[in-house]
This record gives C-alpha cells, sequence and structure tokens, in this order.
C-alpha cells in the first residue's frame, strides 16, 4: 500500500502537470480533428484493456456512444445497440461505410489543455530507471505513485483497489463486422508481480504509462514503438506492399517526398544515416527491438 508520505507526494505532484494553455490564440488541434473534422475515435486496444481493467479513467478519456445504429446490406439487416456502451475501432479496418461514426469519441475539445509532460509520467520513468538499476528507487513504488497521480489528475479515487487488481484486457469484438474480432494482447494487469521478470515488469510499467499519457499519442507511439509495450492489436489489412510488418507495425514516418528532388544530397545523407530504406517499416536507431 501506498505510504501516507507517497500519498501526500503524489497529491502534490498530481497537478504539477506541463501543458500548453487554450486561449484566444492557440486551439487544441486534437480538439479540431476530434469535433470538427470528425477524425477521431477510441483505439480497440484502449477499449480492451480499459474496459477488461475496469479502469475509471475511462469515462474520462471517451465519450460513450450516443445511439444504436441500423446496419442494412450484405452484412444483415438489423439493429445493433450501442447507446451508453465504449466501444473503439480496430486499426488498419477496411471499410466503406459511416457505422463506426457511432463509435466512442474522445473527450478533447478545442479549449482543453494541451498536456505536454504529467507528473504520473515521471513517476513512470523513475520506475524504469529503477527497474533497470540506473538509481537506488524501488520500482513498485514509483510505479504505484505514478498510477495514483495519474488517477489524481483526473481527480478519480480508488487508485489502491484499482492496484490490488489481477483483471486483465478484455478480448475486442467489433459489433458491426466480426470480422475484426481478436483475443486480448496485453498480459499484464495492473497489481505489481514482485516475483515476475523483468520483462514482465517493464510492460506492466510501460502499459499504464501508455495510458497515462492520454491524449499525448505521438509520445506514447514513441514508448511503444521503443519498447514494444503495450501490445497493441494489429492492423487487420496490410497495404504497405511488404514493407511494413503486420505485427511490428509503423516504426517511422518517410523523408518528405520532394527531398528527394529539391535536395538529392541532403536527401542521400539522411538516408544513409537512417541505416536502411525510406519507409515506414524501417526502425530508428534507438528503436532497437530488445528491451535488456
Amino acid at each position: 500500500a501506498l505510504s501516507s508520505a507517497a500519498s501526500d507526494v503524489y497529491k502534490r505532484q498530481s497537478m504539477e502537470n506541463a501543458a500548453v494553455k487554450t486561449s484566444g490564440t492557440y486551439s487544441n488541434p486534437l480538439g479540431e480533428i476530434n469535433l470538427n473534422w470528425n477524425e477521431a475515435a477510441m483505439n480497440a486496444s484502449m477499449e480492451s484493456v480499459l474496459t477488461g481493467y475496469g479502469d475509471p479513467r475511462l469515462e474520462k478519456f471517451f465519450k460513450p456512444c450516443g445511439s444504436d445504429l441500423v446496419i442494412a446490406g450484405d452484412a444483415g439487416d438489423g439493429t445493433v445497440v450501442l447507446k451508453g456502451q465504449y466501444h473503439g475501432i480496430r486499426q488498419g479496418t477496411g471499410f466503406s461505410h459511416n457505422y463506426y461514426a457511432a463509435f466512442s469519441r474522445l473527450t478533447v475539445d478545442t479549449d482543453t489543455d494541451a498536456v505536454l509532460m504529467t507528473a504520473a509520467e515521471v513517476w513512470f520513468l523513475r520506475a524504469e530507471a529503477a527497474l533497470r538499476g540506473w538509481t537506488d528507487e524501488d520500482a513498485e513504488r514509483c510505479y504505484r505513485n505514478g498510477v495514483a497521480a495519474s488517477f489524481a489528475q483526473w481527480q478519480l479515487s480508488g487508485a489502491e483497489s484499482y492496484l490490488g487488481s489481477d483483471a486483465m484486457a478484455a478480448d475486442y469484438h467489433d459489433p458491426v463486422d466480426p470480422g475484426n474480432d481478436i483475443a486480448a494482447r496485453c498480459r499484464v494487469s495492473p497489481r505489481w508481480d514482485a516475483a515476475a521478470d523483468a520483462e514482465l515488469k517493464l510492460e506492466r510499467i510501460i502499459t499504464q504509462k501508455w495510458i497515462a499519457m492520454y491524449p499525448e499519442g505521438c509520445e506514447a507511439w514513441a514508448e511503444q514503438r521503443r519498447t514494444g509495450y503495450p501490445r497493441l492489436f494489429p492492423v487487420r489489412l496490410n497495404h504497405s506492399k511488404g514493407y511494413i510488418d503486420t505485427e511490428t507495425m509503423i516504426r517511422r514516418l518517410p523523408f518528405p517526398a520532394v527531398l528527394a528532388t529539391s535536395d538529392p544530397e541532403q536527401y542521400a545523407a539522411l538516408v544513409a544515416e537512417l541505416g536502411g530504406e525510406d519507409h515506414g517499416g524501417t526502425r530508428l536507431w534507438w528503436d532497437a527491438g530488445r528491451n535488456f
């Protein structure tokens, strides 16, 4: 259990988050994409982890489906009950309909402060450093403080109960297309296991770090590439022509296409430093494919 001193620490630090405040001159771009472009929705991996864990942050991050929908045509006529539930979309899903517009959307709007770094993330950084023997801190204590700080950030209670849970991620079921169904990939629960090996402990730390980073997607993607955690669902349809592995998924963004013609010397130098071909399947130098 968290000591009273540790409890005081995460309560104080839970508000020490770095963010860009929205104002008359700045609005959150993710809110624009979410509300005005209608191009942001819950991911199936988020649904699997958060619903499986019974994580109370689910309703802070996402909105429940607002209404049911009727599926017609070859997929079969009938009403699909969605209202009040949380449903995400599996990445790499090919479709030519708008049924997924009824799925859970983000709670982020244009007035939401754009968070850059949270106190919770710092605790998880410290947990990983301790796990690797870089500090003399206790990895479990830092991990627990990280979860507790995230709960406090979102003004939620119940961190202690959550940290004692052996709940696992849930299998994903697509209520629109069962062809997207897939068994849960995440293999850790919230409860710390002191007897687990270092790799499993790292998976637990990074899985919770990934949750706590929401909605900072770029940094979460970097962590997932660096460590392989959390274990995300692979794309169902891979149209990369073999450049990108379905399981390891996209590793980087290619250089701007115009660079090859506008500055071929610079482009050649960049590709040489890359150590591989200029496509999404080439790993960056810090993406080594191993953790220990």
